[in-house]
């Protein structure tokens, strides 16, 4: 591949964009989510044995807001990368997207489009690599690389895509469009946004939940981040899903250090992917907030027990 074979651009096209700008507070999370997209992409494509990154490059438009970015091997040479044996591999990523937008081949984006959010009546795995799929109402099966879908059933990515679409939720964008060597591979219009949005669960997932102690380890104040805790026998990543304490987080009346000791609800999800058992957590409810024994022990010889920084 050349050296342009690494970029692509996204677009949002509408009335709210046409003098060439767009609120920060819709792009960044955008930018962001596709970013996650494409990194959790990269361990279906071995031969890409490092790192990769999402960047974006000079060059807007005016009329519509059209956003250039390249994929780039951190530590090496852009120049060198997309050529050789590494092409196709490369190739292989921006198909299984849906980037390359190859005629006749759904990628990720295009199989998103093409479900409409119904539900897989049945799926048939044809070959090794490939899988056929039956959505509710579509009497023929599509034909997809079993990579495809194997990202198309992460929540984790249905999530991220979800917010690359999002900006189209808002008045005024009309169109989102992913551009390829200056070929529109995606299009979706304003009312095409919703069958993006994510859906609640996985496949056969389930889920339970419990009252519990964990101690926290590594707490995110940006929202949205997860943070790492322990259970006494492991480290975990969690969401906060507890809208008043998130506040209590937001306004500064939650103070933390590693160590403190949370009480809390909290709720498993698992589910298979082939013969990989995932799980996510989240915690729904916090009871109740204890600082960690030595703070506690450091506020006693001050006599500040009921003061936190």
């Amino acid at each position: 591949m050349a050296n342009e074979d690494a970029h692509f651009s996204i677009v949002y096209d509408g009335e709210a964009v046409a003098n060439g700008t767009i609120d920060a507070k819709d792009l960044a999370p955008a930018l962001l989510a596709l970013a996650e997209v494409i990194e959790e992409a990269q361990p279906l494509v071995p031969e890409i044995d490092t790192r990769i990154t999402l960047r974006v490059r000079a060059g807007f438009e005016r009329g519509s807001f059209e956003i250039h970015l390249e994929i780039a091997k951190l530590y090496q040479q852009l120049v060198g990368l997309f050529s050789g044996q590494d092409a196709t591999a490369w190739a292989n990523l921006f198909q299984i997207l849906g980037i390359a937008g190859v005629a006749g081949l759904l990628g990720l984006f295009q199989l998103i489009k093409r479900a409409r959010g119904r539900k897989a009546l049945s799926v048939t795995i044809e070959r090794s690599e490939r899988v056929r799929i039956t959505f509710e109402g579509d009497p023929d099966p599509v034909e997809v690389d079993q990579r495809v879908w194997t990202l198309f059933k992460s929540l984790r990515v249905r999530k991220a895509i979800e917010r690359v679409v999002a900006p189209l939720l808002h008045q005024g964008i009309d169109i989102f469009k992913i551009r390829y060597k200056g070929r529109d591979s995606l299009e979706v219009a304003q009312d095409e946004a919703k069958y993006f949005i994510a859906p609640t669960e996985h496949e056969g997932e389930t889920v339970s939940s419990s009252d519990t102690r964990v101690v926290i380890v590594a707490p995110s104040f940006q929202e949205g981040n997860k943070w790492r805790v322990s259970d006494g026998s492991r480290v975990i990543f969690v969401s906060i899903e507890d809208p008043q304490f998130v506040h209590g987080v937001q306004i500064g009346k939650e103070a933390f250090r590693k160590g403190d000791l949370l009480h809390v609800e909290l709720q498993t999800r698992q589910w298979l992917e082939g013969k990989e058992l995932k799980a996510e957590y989240a915690i729904v409810k916090v009871h109740r907030h204890e600082r960690g024994q030595e703070q506690s022990k450091l506020d006693l010889l001050r006599g500040d027990t009921d003061t936190e920084e």
